[in-house]
Parts: C-alpha cells; structure tokens; sequence
C-alpha cells in the first residue's frame, strides 16, 4: 500500500528544463547507506518543498520536464500512471530511485 503523502520540490535548471523530485514521505533528512564507504543524503534542499498528497502530485508531474523520483511509493505510483518502467528502476542502497525524462 501506497504512502499517502510525499514531498515533492520544482527546480528550474540552468538550461530551462523543470526537475521535479519527489520522494516518499518517510525518506526526508535520511541517509542511505550505498557500501561501505559511501551514504547519500536525501536532503531537504532536493525534496523537500512541499509536502503533498498522491492526488496532489499531478499537478507538478504536468510541469516537469525530468522526473527524480525515489522511494518505493512514489516509484510504485508513477508505475501506476505509467510513466515509469520497472526496468528503468535502481536501487541506491535499497531504496528504489529512477530519473524519467519526459
């Protein structure tokens, strides 16, 4: 079952193109341990601007141009609308992550 909430931040890069990362609810400030000697942050200044519903999400995927989704929610939800591919899915520590170009 689906987190009901995620957030989800608008970035505009320099070259135009909008980037909306989402991530699941629970993921915000983590850390993910990917070996030994390498952990990523999921930081607050990437994802976390608002945090959202899953009905809510349509409104920024409308406007985005590159997807940076991680989590298994969130991932398990954009499968469900289709825009992502179980093939396109990595695992950074355990945590599914893919990055979809529109």
């Amino acid at each position: 079952m689906a987190a009901d909430r995620m957030w989800v931040k608008v970035h505009h890069s320099k070259t135009g193109e909008v980037v909306v990362a989402i991530c699941d609810e629970n993921l915000l400030g983590r850390k993910i341990e990917v070996n030994d000697d390498f952990s990523v942050e999921v930081s607050e200044s990437f994802y976390g601007g608002a945090l959202v519903t899953r009905d809510e999400l349509d409104r920024y995927i409308a406007q985005a141009k590159i997807l940076n989704l991680l989590g298994e929610s969130t991932i398990a939800y954009m499968m469900e609308k289709g825009l992502v591919s179980e093939k396109a899915v990595i695992k950074v520590g355990r945590i599914p992550h893919v990055q979809v170009y529109l």
